[in-house]
């Protein structure tokens, strides 16, 4: 159970870390058991490592926000977008994108409307 109180975003700058996992478990893990979650917002994860049913790891500091393709088609996402738990709920909203490769967001801050996306590239599109 998490004992910290959701809130909007704190400070002023959205804190994004972009990384490429290379479907690496290793990776993966270090970084969710790094203190990471103390320092950033959004963690945008391009070839997470995913399990037999397509699904990725994360903690209670994370919530998981797969491609909607995913949902809907059942693919194995290449992107995954991972939310603070610290960040109300209340503040974000997935906006439906039709591709496993993107990940959209939409947050309201006290500044207005921010758009996130999460793109993975295979160089060859």
């Amino acid at each position: 159970m998490n004992t910290q109180p959701e809130h909007p975003l704190p400070h002023h700058h959205l804190r994004i870390w972009q990384q490429n996992l290379n479907t690496s478990h290793t990776a993966q893990l270090a970084l969710l058991n790094s203190p990471i979650s103390d320092e950033w917002d959004i963690l945008a994860l391009q070839e997470p490592a995913l399990n037999l049913s397509g699904n990725t790891r994360a903690n209670m500091h994370w919530r998981v926000v797969y491609p909607t393709h995913k949902c809907t088609h059942g693919e194995k996402p290449r992107v995954v977008t991972l939310i603070n738990s610290k960040i109300s709920t209340n503040t974000w909203r997935q906006v439906p994108f039709p591709s496993k490769d993107i990940v959209v967001i939409q947050l309201n801050t006290s500044g207005g409307q921010c758009m996130v996306l999460n793109i993975y590239n295979d160089n060859n599109q």
